[in-house]
């Protein structure tokens, strides 16, 4: 992910992959449901037949999400995007939402007390993540604060927080499949973060706020409230 101080010319990438989402999203949830209705089509053989509860939780929770996503993108992202991170999120984002949705849409074991609070995580980490960017957008946009940097609200917990919720919320995502092979995604997700994402916007910040990002980088946590 590069990070550039420039708010224009991202409008064709941001279409191409919201568009590119949201088709996704459309075709996992045939391949969760197909069986309800008419099914000869090529894609027949890819048919999830898992547990129903779990597959209406996934869909639910797929659903939400690429919302969420949408929401981000075209309202609380106002920097630049560049192609080459572009074309790498619009082809890994459809993989990882198949890959959950194929997961637990074939596993026929019953939803039990480990999607329950799966279903929590998911939940918490949704909350985490666009509320934390909300109250930044929502700052952001008074005239005041216009060229500030915004430290207050969950931000006040850990730099990074939505980052943070990012990762609970793939990690309820991860439970409610009953699949041990789906926390590679949130752990891969978490590694990222930390060793890549983390630097590369913490130098962008430092460069654009200086000591004001400084300061608060002495006294904030950069993921983890109290932990890191």
């Amino acid at each position: 992910m590069i990070f550039i101080d420039s708010n224009g010319g991202s409008f064709l990438k941001k279409s191409l992959f919201s568009g590119c989402i949201f088709i996704t999203l459309l075709v996992t949830l045939w391949l969760l449901f197909a069986e309800y209705v008419t099914s000869n089509t090529w894609l027949k053989e890819y048919q999830l037949y898992g547990d129903p509860l779990r597959r209406i939780l996934l869909a639910a929770c797929l659903i939400i999400y690429v919302i969420r996503l949408q929401v981000t993108v075209w309202m609380f992202q106002k920097r630049k995007w560049t192609w080459s991170e572009t074309i790498i999120i619009t082809i890994l984002m459809p993989i990882v939402i198949y890959a959950f949705a194929s997961a637990g849409g074939s596993n026929k074991l019953a939803v039990g007390a480990v999607e329950i609070i799966g279903v929590l995580l998911y939940l918490s980490g949704s909350y985490i993540n666009t509320h934390s960017e909300y109250d930044r957008h929502a700052w952001k946009s008074k005239e005041e604060n216009k060229g500030r940097l915004y430290t207050e609200g969950l931000f006040s917990l850990a730099m990074h927080i939505n980052y943070l919720g990012d990762i609970v919320l793939f990690t309820g995502l991860a439970m409610i499949t009953h699949s041990l092979s789906m926390f590679v995604i949130p752990l891969v997700m978490a590694l990222n973060f930390v060793f890549f994402i983390i630097p590369s916007l913490d130098r962008y910040l430092e460069k654009k706020y200086t000591d004001e990002f400084k300061d608060y980088a002495k006294k904030t946590k950069k993921l983890i409230p109290m932990i890191y």
